[in-house]
């Protein structure tokens, strides 16, 4: 959840007895669980709309760009292993070549 491992659910938890008196912390627990809770239900139709967007992309052909309709020159670059694809450091070397 958010990159944050047990390492550093582990160190906030050292830092918030160090910091928060004892007789505060089922209130900061309560106000940490209404923060995640409200997080969650803001975030969880957002998620669902990007989840729905991706899967129509991917369930749906049309809509999946194969560079048909691109302008000319945005297509992908041929990679190295393609036929016409060259890395950039040959383009380099034969630029230095050159002059």
């Amino acid at each position: 959840m958010f990159g944050i491992g047990w390492p550093d659910f582990l160190f906030i938890a050292i830092l918030l007895v160090l910091v928060v008196k004892p007789e505060e912390w089922p209130r900061v627990g309560r106000v940490a669980g209404k923060t995640l809770r409200t997080i969650r239900q803001q975030a969880a139709p957002v998620i669902q709309e990007f989840r729905s967007f991706s899967d129509d992309l991917l369930s749906d052909p049309k809509n999946a760009s194969r560079g048909e309709n691109l302008p000319e020159g945005w297509g992908p670059l041929p990679q190295t292993w393609q036929k016409g694809g060259e890395s950039l450091l040959d383009r380099s070397s034969d630029n230095h070549h050159a002059g």
